[in-house]
């Protein structure tokens, strides 16, 4: 049986709200398409700049509401759940995630540029181009039984840093050429993913050149070992050329250079894309790659660090290491030209609303930004609603 789960309506689009104005979340707990009871419904609201607030409301009905306000521009954050008689968490009941957005227009970046920004971008892609993209290894994989007529690759690319580019590659076996697109993966430490497309050739990168498709207990150890909390050690976060992504920025770029040696490629469309980290990949990868005509991104990771600063909320990590600001997507924002499109989630503990925004309005090209209602950054509501910011 399919779990029960929450949808919401605000009084007015939820990311249209001015400042001081009130914001009306009606929140329905529902199981395929009805409202049902509950016992109790515990719930928590926070927003940028300090306001808080918690409660816990009968859930007889099915339904609650909250409301809030914002004095500043920014975003206002609710958390809701199903609870039983003694304050446990109800069984088989997903966790309720959203938000509203006030003057999403005046949500601007405060992330400063640090020193020797422009410097440390030239160097990486000095030595993205000390090494061709070569295929170091290739083993052909079986047959995917629901993609059948496709060609299926692991395959290791030659890269700077000493450690390679490892990613499953997918070819339609049609003999026509085609657009490419490389995926890159969020936070963590996991195989690439098999990824395919009927009118695409398909590349998806693990973050770290590591072996794929090996048992989940080889990722579990290493994410536990050597790669734990990789990133945010303070040492190497002193200096953007000892920081863990710096290699892995460049290991994405690589991966978009070997798309372009392929004879099945089109010539033409080149697509970075990327989830969260993977996000942060995508952009950064793209801006040493000129090829690339499109940035697909979503709950991007590393946007608009230092907001903390004036008390908005920030996402996941600690952002005090001086490298992390070279790799702030709202700084790189201010010099990307190529299309991009944005998805978030209005409920995003790890990405925040505000951070996203931020670096929207820092785009320079062609740009799209959706928000989705009762979508966290991995879990979405089956009843989630999603709505297209329009400047």
């Amino acid at each position: 049986m399919a779990n029960r789960y929450f949808t919401c309506k605000t009084n007015k689009n939820p990311i249209t709200y001015a400042c001081g104005e009130e914001i009306i979340f009606h929140i329905f707990y529902r199981h395929e398409g009805v409202t049902v009871p509950a016992v109790k419904f515990k719930w928590q609201m926070e927003a940028d700049f300090g306001f808080r607030e918690e409660g816990v409301c009968d859930g007889k009905t099915g339904e609650f509401t909250l409301k809030a306000t914002l004095d500043k521009p920014g975003f206002v954050y609710v958390i809701a759940q199903a609870i039983d008689e003694d304050g446990n968490p109800a069984p088989e009941s997903d966790i309720f995630y959203g938000g509203a957005g006030v003057e999403l227009d005046k949500i601007k970046s405060v992330t400063t540029e640090p020193e020797g920004y422009h410097e440390f971008w030239e160097i990486c892609k000095k030595e993205l181009h000390c090494l061709e993209p070569k295929l170091i290894q290739c083993n052909e994989l079986p047959k995917d039984a629901l993609h059948p007529n496709h060609d299926v690759y692991d395959v290791r690319i030659a890269c700077v840093g000493g450690i390679p580019v490892s990613g499953i590659l997918t070819i339609p076996r049609d003999g026509k050429k085609h657009p490419a697109r490389v995926t890159c993966q969020g936070y963590g430490v996991k195989s690439a993913w098999h990824l395919f497309g009927d009118d695409t050739i398909n590349l998806c990168i693990n973050a770290h050149g590591i072996p794929n498709d090996m048992p989940q207990a080889y990722y579990d150890d290493l994410f536990k070992g050597r790669l734990a909390g990789y990133g945010f050690d303070e040492e190497q976060n002193r200096n953007p050329h000892t920081c863990y992504f710096k290699y892995m920025m460049i290991r994405a770029a690589q991966a978009l250079r070997f798309m372009m040696t392929l004879p099945e490629w089109d010539g033409e469309t080149l697509i970075s894309r990327g989830g969260s980290q993977g996000a942060v990949q995508a952009m950064q990868g793209a801006s040493m790659v000129d090829e690339v005509t499109y940035i697909d991104t979503w709950v991007p990771w590393l946007c608009d660090i230092s907001s903390g600063d004036i008390g908005r909320i920030c996402g996941f990590g600690n952002f005090s290491g001086n490298a992390m600001r070279f790799f702030d997507l709202s700084l790189r924002a201010r010099y990307v030209t190529k299309k991009v499109v944005i998805s978030a989630g209005l409920g995003d503990a790890t990405t925040r609303a505000s951070g996203i925004t931020a670096m929207y309005h820092n785009l320079q090209g062609e740009k799209e930004l959706s928000f989705t209602q009762c979508r966290e950054h991995i879990y979405s509501s089956p009843e989630a609603e999603s709505f297209r910011f329009e400047e």
